[in-house]
């Protein structure tokens, strides 16, 4: 029996994630409702630029992985084995009575990847949405159309970690087969649900990458939200230098060009990190970053949806996203004013 949650397809008893076994004619998790990590972040800092601002989310994570990134930060947890692990396990209503009394938004799936959890994922998920919750999820998005369909019936978001658009770096640093099932997927969820997409920047490795994924990501929606991340060395690329900023910033000025809503982050003092008019180039909304992975909103300069510099319409608001979020000038308040209030009964929430 094979399992199909993710592209490795694994034929049972063999499991590249350790995580799921067959059971009864059916494939099971191992670990269900077990995580390692939960804790409280914004919406920035998952990152989510272009949906929900400055909204606090749970971030709840488990163990173990389908990929072995050379440079993953959560290594000791992701790619580590379990027994090294210390576990909480919490019931999906227990998860969610967290982040109801922690005052979140909404829950966010990471630390790990999700699919290899995805069945105490979606418990979650399914509770989260009876309760009024957001839910999303950053992937490395290796993941099957069956397993992306699962998720879509209940994720409001996803953010999804293109690594690179060569077979042969997934192979080498990525410990997975080939890029083509992320860009599937990247392709299957833009017209489904809001989706933003991370890359993270190995200089002389996939940097030289940045102007073709990002003609790839505008093929696919022209103002899709790309970040591009700064190596933190870590793991097994713990010896490399971290990209040249200087450099890399040239790079995606130049990107904005193709894909305007491409974000340059994970330094502290960033200024690739604001959302620009796309007419005007006006700053329409302002984002600081005081430590790596810490982008917070500072400013939001927009008229509703109006540049108000030049008075195009829409100018930051991301099309495909059902349920975005701006800010008022009041900052107590969020109210919807571009698009559909799917996620929210009321329409102003207060912080």
């Amino acid at each position: 029996m094979r399992c199909n949650f993710c592209e490795w397809r694994c034929k049972m008893p063999a499991s590249v994630c350790h995580m799921y076994e067959e059971r009864d004619g059916r494939i099971e998790e191992i670990y269900p409702n077990q995580w390692t990590t939960y804790y409280i972040t914004n919406s920035e800092g998952i990152p989510l630029f272009h949906g929900w601002p400055n909204h606090q989310f749970l971030q709840l994570g488990a163990f173990n992985c389908n990929a072995s990134c050379a440079y993953c930060i959560n290594a000791r947890v992701a790619i580590e084995p379990e027994s090294k692990t210390f576990l909480f396990h919490l019931a999906p209503e227990r998860v969610v009575r967290i982040a109801q009394k922690a005052s979140c938004s909404g829950i966010h799936f990471s630390v790990n990847e999700v699919t290899v959890n995805l069945p105490s994922a979606l418990a979650v998920a399914r509770e989260a949405k009876k309760q009024g919750l957001i839910v999303g999820c950053s992937s490395n998005g290796y993941f099957t159309k069956a397993a992306a369909d699962m998720m879509l019936e209940y994720f409001d978001f996803f953010n999804i970690s293109l690594k690179s658009l060569s077979d042969d770096y997934y192979r080498k640093h990525a410990g997975l087969k080939s890029a083509a099932p992320v860009m599937r997927n990247i392709e299957y969820l833009a017209s489904r649900t809001h989706l933003e997409v991370t890359t993270t920047v190995v200089q002389t490795v996939n940097d030289h990458e940045i102007p073709i994924i990002a003609e790839f990501l505008a093929a696919v929606d022209p103002q899709m939200p790309w970040h591009i991340f700064r190596l933190l060395p870590e793991y097994k690329m713990e010896d490399r230098q971290p990209p040249d900023i200087e450099e890399i910033s040239g790079r995606v000025k130049q990107c904005r060009d193709i894909l305007p809503n491409t974000y340059f982050s994970n330094y502290i003092g960033t200024q690739l990190i604001n959302t620009l008019c796309p007419s005007c180039a006006a700053v329409l909304v302002e984002r600081i970053c005081a430590q790596s992975c810490g982008v917070t909103l500072s400013g939001y300069n927009m008229k509703g949806s109006i540049c108000p510099n030049c008075g195009a319409e829409g100018s930051g608001c991301h099309r495909s996203c059902r349920s975005f979020l701006w800010l008022h000038h009041s900052w107590g308040k969020y109210s919807p004013s571009c698009c559909s209030q799917r996620v929210f009964a009321l329409t102003v929430v207060q912080l």
